[in-house]
């Protein structure tokens, strides 16, 4: 057999396996395939960039962000070699899935679009599509994809628009029919076979029923969007998923149930298990193991949330083993990331570090988050209840952020109508919070001349 059959032959068994979602065979071919044109003068009659935007996709499948992250840069550099500008719109559109700044992803999506001119309608709808999810300030974009989407029937695209309405929906407060909408996208996005976008719509849809405090109803659609990512050998996908099932145990005290779900999952890749870890040994008073489990921020791989996220989860553990100085790094640290115009992660984070924020943060920290706050409520109808991404009961933040701020009426509001939700939710620890909030107020009130 020549190489050049030999090539091939690894090529189609690389797309086989791919289809079947097996992906480390596919990698396995896509690289033997890659290795034969990287030793023959004519690429062995095959086509580089397409290889490497098929081995990016699949080990960004398997979780593997910086093997993806590097292979796709290296087909998009080929390609703009080349003059290709649908090869470059090709390995564009893979890479764009990798979480990374925003600022150079929009930059690659807009780099992609002017290489790709007038050319393939379907990668230029993906690509503008891109940019409205970039910029939802700017419908433009989006419109763009749909009429396109809409005029050679790209269902995948389209399925889109089932999306956007289920979060219209759940932004108005009307969490049924938003759910129903979640599913049919899903069930639309799995039927063309679009893996990663069916997963995340269910995870989208647990993720935000949790954040409004259906636990058990955010938990049940967190665990389909497990099942099915993994059932597709979505590792990440997976491992997203089963953070946020992770969080129902962990707020609820379910310490060894965590541990168990921990030890389900596919892969290591969020760094969200680490420092449910790590709280689990503060929870549990081992506060040294705790401090030894502590996530470095590198982790984060240059993506705003990832980075926050780590660095909040770093200031409350700090802070409650006794090491302020380091504490106030790491909240300090949390302060600096670069979000753009987004505050949302100033109350979606902060969670994680609320002793610390309440104890060594400033005035204009504490009117970030109350303003954070407020804009979430203006956006969406149903109040926050928990955050989804640490675990946690928001109560105990929102209102020790009122009372440092000189709100005891507001705080107490917060405090009170925390405290029904943490019991009806069996959230002991948070519960337990939001009594002595109250108990605080109780006392300071007392203390008030008469």
């Amino acid at each position: 057999m020549s190489e050049s059959d030999t090539a091939e032959q690894h090529r189609r068994a690389a797309q086989a396996a791919e289809e079947a979602t097996e992906w480390r065979n596919a990698i396995d071919e896509y690289e033997a395939c890659l290795s034969i044109v990287g030793q023959s003068p004519d690429d062995a009659g095959q086509d580089e960039v397409a290889l490497l935007t098929g081995l990016g996709r699949c080990y960004w499948n398997l979780a593997e962000a910086r093997t993806a992250w590097r292979t796709l840069r290296r087909a998009i550099s080929l390609a703009q070699e080349r003059g290709d500008g649908v090869a470059h719109a090709r390995a564009t559109v893979e890479i764009l899935q990798i979480w990374g700044p925003p600022d150079r992803l929009r930059m690659m999506t807009e780099e992609a679009l002017a290489a790709l001119g007038e050319g393939d309608a379907y990668l230029k709808a993906r690509l503008l599509l891109a940019l409205g999810y970039q910029d939802w300030d700017d419908q433009s974009n989006y419109d763009r994809a749909i009429a396109i989407a809409e005029e050679h029937g790209f269902e995948d695209i389209l399925a889109s628009r089932i999306q956007q309405q289920a979060w219209k929906l759940f932004d108005q407060g009307n969490i049924e029919e938003s759910l129903r909408l979640f599913n049919e996208a899903h069930d639309a996005y799995a039927a063309q076979k679009v893996h990663h976008v069916a997963a995340g719509t269910l995870r989208g849809a647990g993720f935000s029923a949790l954040t409004i405090g259906r636990l058990d109803e955010g938990y049940r659609l967190a665990q389909r969007s497990f099942e099915y990512a993994a059932n597709v050998n979505l590792l990440f996908n997976a491992q997203l998923a089963l953070m946020d099932m992770i969080g129902v145990a962990f707020v609820r005290g379910e310490f060894e149930r965590c541990e168990e779900l921990l030890a389900s999952s596919p892969g290591d890749s969020d760094f969200r298990a680490d420092c449910y870890r790590m709280w689990i040994a503060e929870a549990r008073g081992d506060i040294d193991t705790a401090l030894r489990l502590m996530v470095d921020p590198e982790r984060g791989g240059k993506a705003p949330t990832a980075v926050g996220q780590i660095h909040a989860s770093s200031a409350g553990v700090l802070y409650n083993a006794g090491r302020h100085d380091a504490a106030q790094q790491a909240l300090n640290a949390w302060r600096d990331v670069d979000r753009g115009d987004d505050d949302t992660p100033y109350w979606t984070e902060a969670p994680a570090a609320l002793d610390c924020i309440l104890a060594l943060g400033d005035e204009e920290l504490f009117r970030q988050i109350y303003k954070a706050f407020g804009s979430r409520d203006e956006a969406i109808r149903a109040p926050a209840r928990y955050s989804t991404l640490q675990g946690r009961a928001i109560a105990p933040l929102r209102a020790g952020v009122c009372l440092r701020l000189g709100l005891a009426g507001e705080a107490e509001r917060h405090y009170r109508e925390g405290l029904a939700w943490c019991e009806q939710e069996r959230c002991a620890a948070d519960a337990e919070r939001c009594r002595a909030g109250l108990a605080k107020i109780e006392a300071s009130r007392q203390n008030q001349p008469t």
